[in-house]
């Protein structure tokens, strides 16, 4: 079967910047705006955004979508301090503005520490008034909710922790993983093979044996790996009409085109005829009509293969190395190099085989098991990405009492989270979702508050941001996909705060309001952690408030709510001798 298609949608977030009073704003402000691009690699969905995310196309169908119970993770206590705190936006356009001669200049709006601290201490009674700081952790309700699923998920995790150890646990040694990308990226090999011109099939394995002559098993496997995924196409009409045929190795590269076990069979014998001992694997895989917390399969959908070097077994697929499908089930060549020799603990996520030896694992898993593991792409594996909670489940529990399901996530430094959610035959709110990151447990949270009951898919997204954070078109790609099962009935409103690309970008968190509509008039608490960051201006609908400066990395802030949108610019310390700020954080209200 084909690796998931992915499914493009490009969307515009400019109208979320636009202001009511736009002639105000472009008298004493410039904006920047940075588009940001989310694409998912051989995932079932590529969300492209221009600016906004929109995930109406993307909608796929999650009929198997199944409820999995209670998650064998433990929920972790969040404090989110404010009562309608729902909301994420998957990091919207970076804005920026320089103050002008028309706004106060920065000698001008700065404010003594002590001035400022007066003026941020907040009264009992400011708080009671304010029906937008509300400590859901201290809720009755909320607290017994969250103190009972850590109880019940700690005496169950340790009794159902899958245990993913190669039975080989050297095979992936220093010298090994250094051979095996010195192959991929020789780029005489792609080359070489690129200028072949083969009429039969054994001119091929001619080809290969002297091009890898004098040369590594392992550059050998590659050179065949690198030779089908060029020269054999995915058959998308056969795959969907269901009219497949059995092929020969001859056939094969006759008709240059074939499905998955076209691929397995013209891998084996080519790896055979260049004295290489080869297996062919029947299985099942998470590809092309899988959805995360799907309860089965109804027969077996995949071939893949295993190859001997040295004395040791690695896993191949030719199939999806080749490419994928895109939106409209077109076949798009894409080489992924990931399914050459793949770790066996990183496989068995996707690719379950019929006989439980080709796991190459220790203890083999069973397949409850093998449908229990999150739906992972292997750029989740290549990003470094480290699932915290839910950690070896394929849904992500609904915390009913809140409103919310949360996913948390570790990453290297380098690396920037996204979130979205969407169900099917509905265009969900972007605010639906929000990725921040907590430094107190130094992971990121990703936030996802649906509206309505039933079947949802709560995406993930990744992807390293250049240096140039001002221009440049960062991709995304889809690392995870959870199912989501909201009761049936449940009716929620719930919005997170718009969050810009440097609101990830720099690791901030916001601990108040998480709501991102605030009531006209009321009296709010502006509290998050902005690292590096050196002032902070508040505009109030088309009114600026005095630059603030930021101490320990902590902006505290208490307004009375206006009639226009609330907006956050911050200046960081590496920019302080500029007079520019960059927008993080928007509120609505009403």
């Amino acid at each position: 079967m084909p690796s998931k298609c992915q499914q493009e949608n490009v969307a515009n977030y400019s109208d979320d910047w636009e202001s009511n009073d736009s002639d105000d704003w472009e008298s004493d402000t410039e904006v920047h705006s940075r588009p940001i691009f989310v694409r998912a690699q051989s995932a079932s969905r590529n969300i492209s955004i221009s600016n906004r995310l929109d995930t109406e196309n993307s909608m796929e169908d999650a009929s198997h979508l199944l409820p999995r119970g209670e998650s064998n993770v433990a929920k972790f206590k969040n404090v989110f301090q404010s009562e309608n705190y729902l909301k994420s936006n998957p990091n919207e356009t970076q804005q920026r503005i320089q103050t002008s001669n028309s706004s106060p200049s920065a000698n001008q709006s700065k404010i003594n520490t002590k001035e400022t601290e007066t003026s941020h201490n907040t009264s009992k009674e400011d708080l009671k008034q304010s029906e937008n700081v509300v400590n859901l952790s201290n809720r009755p309700e909320a607290r017994n909710e969250m103190e009972s699923n850590v109880e019940e998920a700690s005496q169950s995790i340790e009794a159902n922790t899958i245990n993913l150890i190669p039975s080989d646990p050297n095979a992936f040694d220093a010298t090994f993983c250094q051979q095996r990308q010195r192959a991929i990226d020789d780029m005489s090999y792609r080359t070489a093979v690129k200028s072949w011109k083969a009429d039969k099939f054994h001119d091929v394995v001619k080809l290969i044996l002297e091009l890898s002559s004098g040369k590594s098993l392992i550059d050998r496997a590659w050179i065949v790996f690198y030779w089908v995924s060029q020269n054999i196409e995915y058959d998308i009409q056969a795959f969907f009409s269901g009219n497949i045929r059995h092929q020969t190795a001859d056939d094969i590269f006759t008709n240059r085109k074939g499905v998955c076990d076209a691929f397995g069979t013209i891998f084996k014998t080519l790896c055979t005829g260049v004295q290489l001992e080869c297996e062919k694997i029947s299985g099942y895989a998470k590809g092309y009509g899988f959805r995360a917390g799907q309860s089965k399969f109804s027969s077996t959908n995949h071939a893949w293969n295993a190859v001997h070097l040295y004395g040791r077994w690695y896993l191949v697929d030719s199939t999806w190395g080749e490419g994928h499908l895109d939106s409209n089930n077109h076949g798009v060549k894409e080489l992924k190099t990931f399914y050459f020799l793949v770790r066996p603990e990183q496989m068995i996520y996707r690719h379950f085989p019929e006989n439980t030896k080709w796991q190459l694992l220790r203890s083999p898993i069973s397949m409850n098991d093998f449908l229990r593991l999150p739906d992972v792409e292997p750029t989740f594996f290549e990003l470094g990405l480290d699932l915290v909670c839910p950690q070896q489940s394929s849904t992500v529990p609904f915390q009913q009492t809140l409103g919310i399901a949360e996913v948390l996530l570790r990453a290297p430094p380098n690396v920037d989270l996204m979130s979205a959610i969407q169900q099917k035959g509905f265009n969900e709110n972007k605010a639906q979702s929000i990725v921040q990151y907590d430094s107190i447990r130094q992971l990121w949270q990703c936030i996802f508050t649906p509206h309505r009951g039933g079947v949802h898919e709560a995406l993930i997204f990744a992807g390293r941001p250049s240096e140039n954070k001002t221009n440049d078109k960062n991709s995304y790609s889809c690392v995870a996909t959870f199912g989501l099962h909201v009761p049936d009935g449940f009716k929620g409103a719930k919005t997170f705060p718009t969050t810009y690309s440097l609101f990830t970008q720099r690791k901030c968190q916001i601990f108040e309001p998480l709501n991102g509509t605030l009531k006209i008039g009321s009296k709010v608490l502006i509290h998050c952690r902005i690292p590096g960051a050196h002032c902070a201006r508040v505009r109030l609908g088309g009114n600026w408030l005095p630059e603030d400066i930021i101490k320990n990395d902590v902006f505290k802030r208490q307004i009375t709510v206006p009639r226009q949108e609330v907006t956050i610019y911050v200046q960081f310390s590496d920019k302080r001798n500029s007079s520019s700020y960059d927008g993080l954080i928007k509120y609505s209200v009403q």
